[in-house]
């Protein structure tokens, strides 16, 4: 059975609090596998996930992501413990190194060794999460010994949003799972395989590690409308950095010239700037049929789960709608 994921929409995408919470209810209801935060500039992840955990039974709740430089690994670890605790065993650790924007000019941090940071960091939270004396010296991190009080009942399962190479190498040396974003359909399956080789490599079960990709994904009887909404998803990315990681993939200058238009408040034009490839390559969007073909071609290629990501001027309408298909298509 296909199982799916869902980003949850927030005030980037001008959705409240409480709009948010009433998503992850429905979305629970669905039967769907897990609801994800972001965390950038606006409402505090984890704190809206603790809410969560109190309005929903079954679905995950996961951070998506938190940034091994806005909470130390020991907080990180205290709150995957708690979250873990509060859902009865639901909690899923999204972690990412964020991006030298955020964590320098927001954070007012210094962006360096982030793979380093990130390595390290999976490793104090996993002492972390298992309660006990906790003890660590690392070349940035030294810690310890102090005791952590709070104990889980199970691993929290930790996932990583990498993008580089090097950094899904990691992912298959330390993570339970694998976040990644806007990988051209075309290059998933290898990029999979890259993940599952490095945990073979690191003497782990290749498949333990959990593959679930964040999709850009819009379903409408109106196959242009749900074209135009990702278009829009993929533009504002775009102008949040991501037009660096797509530019990688031999897309021309769409990715940056997106961007451009888009910080630039030219909203419509950034959005006619993606290309059709970018569209075709990057996202799932079209008509309940028609997502669904468009997300088998994932899962052969060696999708777990995947995340779909509704676009930012999405109407809580048209969210809902995709709650429900994707709860469909789950249980079929």
């Amino acid at each position: 059975m296909p199982e799916f994921g869902l980003v949850l929409p927030d005030e980037f995408s001008h959705v409240s609090l409480e709009r948010t919470l009433a998503f992850a209810r429905r979305a629970d209801e669905a039967g769907l596998h897990s609801v994800w935060k972001q965390e950038a500039s606006g409402s505090n992840g984890i704190a809206t996930l603790a809410a969560i955990t109190q309005c929903t039974t079954d679905i995950r709740i996961g951070t998506g992501v938190a940034s091994v430089y806005s909470r130390t690994p020991t907080l990180l670890g205290m709150s995957a413990a708690t979250l873990q605790r509060l859902s009865d065993g639901r909690a899923l650790l999204g972690l990412g190194v964020s991006s030298p924007p955020l964590v320098e000019r927001w954070h007012g941090l210094s962006f360096d060794r982030p793979l380093r940071r990130l390595r390290e960091a999976i490793e104090i939270i996993r002492r972390t999460t298992a309660g006990g004396t906790v003890e660590y010296s690392g070349e940035v991190f030294d810690i310890g010994p102090y005791t952590m009080a709070l104990e889980t009942s199970a691993d929290v399962p930790i996932f990583n949003a990498a993008i580089g190479d090097a950094n899904r190498r990691l992912t298959g040396e330390y993570a339970d799972g694998w976040l990644p974003a806007f990988v051209p359909q075309s290059l998933f399956s290898a990029a999979v395989a890259d993940v599952r080789e490095s945990a073979q490599a690191a003497g782990r079960e290749p498949d333990d590690v959990v593959v679930a990709p964040w999709v850009p994904t819009a379903v409408d009887a109106d196959p242009e409308s749900a074209e135009r909404r990702v278009r829009y998803l993929l533009a504002q990315e775009m102008a949040m950095g991501y037009n660096e990681q797509v530019n990688a993939h031999g897309f021309g200058d769409a990715p940056d010239r997106a961007h451009d238009l888009f910080r630039e408040g030219n909203r419509e034009e950034a959005v006619a700037a993606v290309s059709d490839r970018m569209v075709s390559e990057l996202t799932v969007a079209g008509t309940e049929s028609d997502v669904r073909d468009q997300f088998r071609r994932y899962f052969e290629a060696g999708a777990d789960v995947i995340i779909a990501m509704p676009s930012m001027d999405a109407s809580a309408t048209e969210i809902e709608h995709l709650i429900d298909t994707l709860g469909a298509i789950s249980n079929e």
